[in-house]
């Protein structure tokens, strides 16, 4: 058996990218996000409050424990959590 052998059956069931379910921007959203920069080039802002809530919304909906696998949550949400987990 040769080394290529090895790693093809290795990696037979990890699914392609091209596989993969793909998050895409929607019109409606896509209006949407277009609008708060209007209201925010208005008023001066790069990324108001509206588009980064937003933001946050659409990111917690494709990987809602992202803040978690990224080591961005205080100590108190951690303990939080630690204390759901013990039961």
């Amino acid at each position: 058996m040769n080394v290529t052998g090895i790693a093809k059956s290795h990696h037979a069931d990890i699914p392609k990218a091209s596989s993969r379910k793909e998050w895409k921007l929607s019109d409606s959203l896509r209006e949407q996000i277009a609008g708060y920069a209007r209201e925010d080039a208005v008023q001066g802002v790069y990324m108001g409050n509206k588009f980064l809530d937003l933001r946050k919304s659409e990111v917690a909906k494709v990987a809602p424990d992202r803040a978690m696998l990224m080591g961005k949550n205080d100590m108190k949400e951690i303990r939080k959590i630690d204390e759901q987990w013990k039961g």
